[in-house]
């Protein structure tokens, strides 16, 4: 209970006062970003996600995973070659 009712006044501190100077802004947000990967790494340590598979099913999970990260990769191809198009013609 002592950690819960520590971090709300935490929390109600950091939400109540804005950070006025440039490094108060980038420590807050280096906060932010180290709490998003501790809660991302205890949930990834934690979960079972996965591990009910078989060979099988593991082997289609990584191909289904790299098909994603290719059609990621030809999307980021495909904007920038119409952001490079509408540069040159709007110059």
């Amino acid at each position: 209970m002592r950690a819960r009712s520590f971090a709300r006044k935490i929390l109600s501190f950091a939400s109540d006062s804005q950070p006025t100077s440039h490094f108060e802004i980038r420590f807050m947000e280096w906060i932010k970003d180290l709490s998003d990967k501790l809660i991302i790494w205890l949930l990834r340590t934690t979960s079972r996600f996965g591990k009910e598979l078989t060979r099988d099913g593991k082997a289609e999970q990584a191909a289904w995973r790299e098909q994603r990260l290719r059609n990621l990769e030809g999307l980021a191809i495909r904007s920038r070659e119409r952001f490079r198009d509408k540069n040159k013609s709007a110059s």
